[in-house]
């Protein structure tokens, strides 16, 4: 029976894991991400996490190849609200559960002829909203089970990561 379950635990992670391989011989040219929170006045989320763009454009980057020199498309993300359960202002613990944004895609050929952030020439492919909400709570364990609850940066991680990979699927399409 132990076996049993080792073999559908083993077959659910493979599974899982094969969006992101498929996505992995993707090329970028280029991938950005920028934050606009100047809708929502009491947002504090970059007073908790200053790295939070440095860390989806790293999260994107670390699930395909990113190489300025190919004739590639290339990404623009800007996350336009950070919030805990529809709260822009983060608590004390800088807690949030909540990742709202939108990405671009333009055509690649590295040709970013910018005069202002976000301004080219290049082609737009497309653009939509990504909305992504984490949920945690109280489960029922059987008694012989321990129950872990992620600390703050392990959420934090786990929703960057799952952001950054909701992108690189949509990317493969």
């Amino acid at each position: 029976m132990k076996l049993l379950h080792t073999t559908a635990l083993c077959c659910v992670f493979a599974l899982a894991a094969a969006g992101p391989l498929a996505a992995a011989g993707k090329t970028l040219s280029g991938v950005a991400v920028s934050s606009d929170l100047s809708a929502y006045e009491d947002n504090n989320v970059l007073k908790y996490w200053p790295t939070l763009e440095e860390d989806i454009a790293a999260a994107i980057a670390s699930k395909l190849t990113v190489d300025d020199s190919a004739d590639a498309p290339r990404i623009s993300v800007e996350i336009n609200k950070v919030a805990i359960d529809g709260d822009t202002k983060l608590p004390d613990s800088g807690e949030f559960n909540q990742l709202e944004g939108t990405v671009t895609t333009h055509e690649g050929n590295n040709n970013v002829n910018s005069v202002a952030k976000g301004q080219t020439r290049d082609a737009l492919i497309g653009s939509y909203a990504l909305r992504m909400t984490a949920v945690s709570g109280e489960r029922v364990v059987p008694d012989d089970w321990v129950l872990v609850a992620p600390s703050q940066e392990d959420f934090y991680n786990a929703l960057i990561n799952a952001y950054a990979t909701t992108i690189v699927e949509r990317i493969a399409e």
